[in-house]
């Protein structure tokens, strides 16, 4: 069984960084760097890489299914997960 909350948590964590502009800030591979990090621990937490990229996976350049960094994505999904 996932750990919903926590994965609801971390998304809401991205989103406020998004909203403070956190990730302009540190520019994109630092972005990609800390995104990594944050979907890294999350598993230890049986949290859902879905439900911590959803909406905002898209905006960062995140496969929401895989974690795959490209800014190819349908729908949050790269080619390989569709």
């Amino acid at each position: 069984m996932s750990n919903h909350d926590g994965s609801y948590m971390l998304n809401e964590v991205l989103t406020l960084l998004e909203k403070e502009q956190i990730f302009e800030q540190i520019g994109r591979e630092k972005t990609v760097v800390l995104v990594k990090a944050i979907v890294g621990m999350s598993y230890a937490h049986d949290c859902n890489i879905g439900e911590i990229l959803e909406d905002i996976g898209e905006r960062l350049g995140f496969c929401r299914c895989c974690g795959t960094v490209t800014w190819e994505l349908e729908d949050g999904y790269c080619d390989k997960c569709r």
